[in-house]
């Protein structure tokens, strides 16, 4: 039931029906009672049939809506925060949620892909649209037109506009490495830098989870240090993983920690972002083709296989949690079997 007060110069519409509670405060008595009365329709409608209407929301709206509840439980990374921006300014930003159909849908995703963005973008860029319209849905009983983009993105993918990234065969030798480092520390001499393309390789790290690591986490009985917060498909928050720190890849892990500074928490005080920047004007400089950071994790753990530990042992180290995402790494040819079996 609705009730309408007078609280000092303005008025304080007051909704409790159907265990739901809601309040405003209004200029005009007429505007707090119009207030009421639509609040107790989206009630009404919401028991009927479990969704209400999202009266008057665009997609942007809907976006900022996201960011801010959705965004304060679970953190993302850069890529999907500026996908979202990039919805919001779009073609489709401006439009109501409920006039999204399949056609206007596509149509801007198709005029991104004249613009030169890639199957992988488009493909991010549709999921994360999916996704905000899938909370709407299930998370606040909005009566957002879901099946509209799901519908959009089947479109897409008959098209083959979107897709999943090649996988990367690239292999690194030491001695592009060496060749790469002295264009890379020329640049700056107060970071060791040497010893974090080394220990990259020798832990098959990512670059974000490299600059993390604190000295507080280092445990040096058992050669081991913890890696916080580590990439997860679902869960990155909390995902803390222990891996040993090794000597297989050429390189031994323990002893480039070991004879790092104490210079604060952090054993590698780089941003992972900078780092990555002076990693790829050092390629360029040093004129090697085809080269990235990420390359160096790649070809740890190809490396461990190499050395002979199984699938499951690598998984400790990598991080994978399905050990099916670890089989382009184990380089197995059909030659190689004959070998095998001789030496058992």
């Amino acid at each position: 039931m609705a009730s309408v007060l007078k609280v000092g110069a303005k008025w304080r519409a007051l909704v409790r029906k159907g265990g739901h509670t809601k309040c405003m405060t209004f200029e005009s008595k007429s505007a707090a009672k119009s207030w009421a009365l639509t609040i107790e329709g989206e009630i009404e409608e919401l028991k009927s049939s479990g969704k209400m209407a999202p009266r008057g929301v665009t997609l942007a709206s809907l976006i900022d809506r996201y960011v801010d509840e959705i965004g304060r439980i679970k953190s993302w990374g850069r890529t999907k925060s500026a996908d979202l921006e990039r919805l919001k300014k779009g073609d489709l930003g401006h439009l109501l949620v409920t006039d999204l159909d399949r056609l206007n849908v596509q149509s801007y995703f198709l005029k991104l892909r004249a613009q030169g963005s890639g199957p992988v973008t488009l493909s991010g860029l549709v999921g994360n649209l999916l996704d905000v319209i899938e909370t709407a849905s299930v998370v606040w009983h909005l009566a957002v037109p879901v099946d509209v983009v799901k519908d959009a993105r089947a479109s897409l993918q008959k098209l083959k506009l979107v897709g999943k990234s090649k996988k990367r065969e690239r292999r690194v030798t030491d001695g592009e490495i060496e060749t790469l480092i002295p264009h890379l520390t020329r640049r700056v001499s107060s970071l060791p830098l040497a010893d974090i393309v080394w220990f990259c390789l020798a832990t098959a790290m990512r670059i974000s989870e490299v600059c993390r690591l604190e000295w507080a986490d280092l445990n040096e009985t058992d050669r081991t240090i913890l890696i916080r917060d580590r990439k997860h498909p679902t869960a990155k928050d909390g995902n803390h993983q222990t891996v040993p720190l090794l000597d297989v890849a050429g390189h031994d892990a323990f002893e480039i920690l070991k004879r790092q500074r104490k210079t604060g928490r952090r054993i590698f005080p780089a941003n992972e972002r900078t780092m990555s920047d002076y990693f790829t004007q050092a390629v360029q400089d040093a004129g090697l083709d085809n080269l990235h950071l990420h390359d160096l994790r790649h070809e740890g753990i190809s490396r461990l296989f190499e050395a002979g530990y199984r699938i499951e042992q690598v998984a400790v180290v990598s991080g994978h949690r399905d050990w099916s995402m670890l089989k382009r790494y184990t380089h197995i040819r059909a030659k190689d079997l004959h070998r095998t079996a001789a030496a058992a």
